[in-house]
């Protein structure tokens, strides 16, 4: 039997990245909702958030340019012990196939990396 890493009993398939930020958590979160922020990330995203909980997390729906349904997309952050570091995390499902698993893995390590470039900026 294949292991289809990212394939769920019930939300289709799957991806998610996280990383840890050199910021603390309000900065990042500032940051990442500024409108500079936002063209890092929000393309496809429909910005009517179903769940907007400020310092913590989002859901909503988001369809990359060559999708023709939507996907779930939460973003959380993540305090870490260290004030001044901030996990966050990126975790999209609902996707049709494996080929759009790899096509959302490649656009959300882009944009994770965009974002740590953002802050060194």
């Amino acid at each position: 039997m294949k292991n289809n890493v990212g394939l769920t009993k019930d939300a289709g398939w799957q991806f998610g990245i996280r990383k840890t930020m050199p910021a603390n958590l309000e900065t990042l979160w500032n940051i990442v909702f500024s409108d500079r922020g936002l063209s890092y990330w929000s393309e496809g995203v429909d910005q009517g958030f179903s769940t907007f909980n400020k310092y913590s997390h989002i859901r909503t729906k988001w369809r990359h340019k060559d999708f023709t349904e939507d996907a779930n997309l939460q973003i959380r952050f993540i305090p870490s012990k260290n004030q001044d570091k901030t996990t966050i995390s990126f975790h999209v499902d609902k996707l049709k196939n494996e080929s759009q698993r790899e096509v959302t893995r490649e656009y959300w390590s882009k944009v994770i990396e965009d974002l740590k470039l953002l802050l060194d900026s």
